[in-house]
């Protein structure tokens, strides 16, 4: 039996991770998540967000006898110094931790225990720490953990499934998915698209959640102000992932032009190498791992003008290909095993 660390059941991208694994292990999973944020189904509500009580996980674990646990991190959820905490608690009760860390960067100046260096003593008790990228293996690697770190790729949506109602796609469209936040992009790339021409209609699949704040508001002002209510799109709800899969493979580019961000990997994107069509980034570290994509010259409007007016057909069908084939090879199943393998 497993245990198994995350949010669930709510719109976090820790969440859906969390989900498309568990449904492809073999192994019985106890799933502990967050409490006092609506009701769930299928796991164990008994913690809270940055929180340091863990008296709700602790009774689990010893009620059910859990001897491995499986920690989805995000400094969000839980601030390093008290994951430092838990990984010890854990550590004094002979329990082998297994953690996934999604964010390996933040530094924070006004809060110290937020710090990642607080949770070195107990991520050097973790018998894997697993991360996303090259990136996170040296930044850990500078803080003294390497022996206990292995790089896990973040698994991949299925291709777009036969009979999938999705949106109505007309023309030449551009397209972008994700939560809409400011440092994801989407003010730079609505002021770029129009500067653009030659295209027919830029749809932004972005539901709104906590931290939204003015995004939708400036969008909306950006669109009225510069007359494109009838080529941009802005698609506030939160979309079955089917439905968001097959409305992107209609589209002609993806474009995720994200500004500066600490997180490790991004799962908006992976929808969109799900739809296998091709995709352009901004040259930060959080795409480094999307074989394929096509980088941008900047995460300024001017720098995405310039390198989208630029791209060529045989950029596209190279992203294409390229972008189907990643897909093929992180498939959820693929992940799930590599880390199965891992917990024997």
């Amino acid at each position: 039996m497993i245990g198994w660390i995350t949010t669930w059941g709510i719109r976090c991208g820790i969440a859906t991770y969390s989900k498309f694994l568990i449904d492809e292990f073999q192994d019985e999973v106890i799933v502990m998540c967050q409490s006092g944020e609506g009701e769930v189904e299928g796991a164990v509500p008994c913690w809270k967000r940055d929180s340091n009580f863990f008296g709700g996980i602790i009774a689990q674990i010893a009620a059910k006898d859990i001897r491995t646990v499986v920690i989805q991190h995000q400094p969000g959820l839980l601030r390093f110094s008290y994951l430092n905490e838990l990984l010890h608690k854990l550590s004094d009760m002979n329990v082998k931790v297994f953690i996934t860390m999604h964010n390996t960067k933040d530094r924070s100046l006004i809060f110290p225990s937020k710090r990642i260096e607080k949770a070195v003593s107990g991520l050097k008790t973790c018998s894997t720490v697993m991360v996303h990228s090259k990136s996170d293996v040296e930044n850990l690697k500078k803080l003294g953990i390497e022996d206990n770190v292995v790089m896990i790729p973040h698994g991949v949506y299925p291709p777009p499934k036969e009979g999938v109602q999705s949106l109505e796609i007309k023309g030449r469209t551009m397209a972008t998915f994700g939560f809409l936040l400011p440092h994801k992009g989407q003010i730079e790339l609505v002021e770029a698209f129009s500067r653009l021409p030659g295209w027919d209609e830029l749809v932004l699949l972005c539901a709104t959640r906590d931290g939204t704040g003015n995004t939708e508001n400036k969008i909306n002002s950006i669109i009225k102000n510069n007359e494109l209510e009838s080529k941009v799109r802005l698609v506030t709800e939160f979309l079955d992932d089917d439905v968001a899969i097959s409305t992107l493979s209609k589209c002609e580019l993806l474009v995720f032009p994200y500004q500066k961000t600490n997180e490790s990997a991004s799962g908006a994107v992976r929808m969109g190498v799900a739809s296998g069509c091709p995709i352009a980034v901004t040259p930060i570290p959080i795409f480094d791992d999307i074989d394929g994509a096509i980088k941008m010259r900047g995460t300024g409007v001017e720098e995405i003008v310039a390198s989208i007016s630029q791209i060529t057909q045989e950029e596209m069908d190279k992203s294409r290909k390229e972008i189907i084939s990643l897909r093929d090879s992180l498939q959820w199943d693929i992940i799930a095993t590599q880390i199965q393998e891992l917990l024997k």
